[in-house]
């Protein structure tokens, strides 16, 4: 025999590749799914699971206890570190603010020339949130997340992410949000009343990102960390409504994040 025919295959991967798959094909699963659909045991499951984690494949939603690909897979380093620590410490305040707001909540950080969601999770009301159809990396210039970044950032940052921008972003919408007005008013306005939004009419009917949105910044002593956000169906309520009901509660949520990860100092890796 020559070849792969002459060599044993690794049971064990063999399984870590069959709870990979179960995951992705069901975007979010908790430890019990998972041991329904490989029939692997549970224990098994946890260690093969943390390994998922710790080699940059997997992410664990701290909210709902689910396990859900990794947006950057395979990432491992300091930046995936410091994103896990920030998501689990924002949890319990998310808890608590799914209590206040009816409608879907991101966190969202700034990667690269896209925001990248933490955790993607339901409302306890009921109201279903597809994980892939929002996507893990929002635009900059199109969501409330990332346009509530670059009102927020420092100058010199928003200066070196709108070149790079510039140089990448083909989308005709795109082009618009990147003239120099356009960019000024967002800051303006953003800034004037404490949060960003997107609008739902920029985008065609059949857009399943056809949503509305509003996100507030999460500060830890000064240095932005996060935008925090909510979303809405436009056929339901519209942002004047949403505004009234949840911006004080994102706010409060926000501001309670950003003292947690002071306290704990978290922040990102230079």
């Amino acid at each position: 025999m020559s070849g792969t025919q002459s060599v044993k295959s690794v049971d064990a991967l063999r399984r870590g590749l069959m709870v990979m798959h179960a995951i992705e094909q069901s975007s979010a699963v908790t430890l019990a799914e998972l041991h329904l659909q490989t029939g692997i045991p549970k224990a098994s499951l946890l260690r093969i699971l943390k390994t998922l984690i710790e080699s940059g494949w997997v992410v664990r939603n701290e909210l709902e206890r689910r396990f859900m690909p990794a947006a950057s897979p395979g990432d491992s380093g300091p930046h995936t570190h410091w994103r896990s620590r920030l998501s689990a410490l924002a949890a319990p305040v998310r808890t608590t603010l799914e209590r206040r707001i009816p409608w879907p909540t991101d966190l969202a950080v700034r990667d690269g020339t896209s925001m990248l969601i933490l955790d993607a999770h339901r409302p306890i009301n009921g109201l279903a949130v597809n994980y892939r159809v929002l996507g893990f990396r929002p635009s900059m210039l199109v969501s409330s997340l990332g346009r509530c970044y670059l009102a927020f950032c420092p100058d010199d940052e928003r200066r070196s992410l709108m070149a790079l921008l510039a140089r990448t972003s083909a989308m005709s919408l795109d082009r618009t949000v990147l003239r120099e007005d356009a960019i000024q008013r967002l800051i303006a306005t953003g800034r004037a009343q404490g949060y960003c939004s997107r609008d739902p009419s920029e985008l065609g009917s059949e857009s399943p990102e056809r949503f509305g949105a509003i996100a507030v910044p999460v500060f830890a002593g000064g240095q932005l960390l996060a935008s925090l956000s909510c979303a809405w169906l436009p056929k339901v309520t519209d942002e004047p409504s949403i505004v009234a009901q949840c911006l004080s509660a994102l706010r409060d949520a926000a501001q309670l994040i950003g003292e947690r990860a002071l306290i704990s100092n978290v922040r990102p890796p230079d």
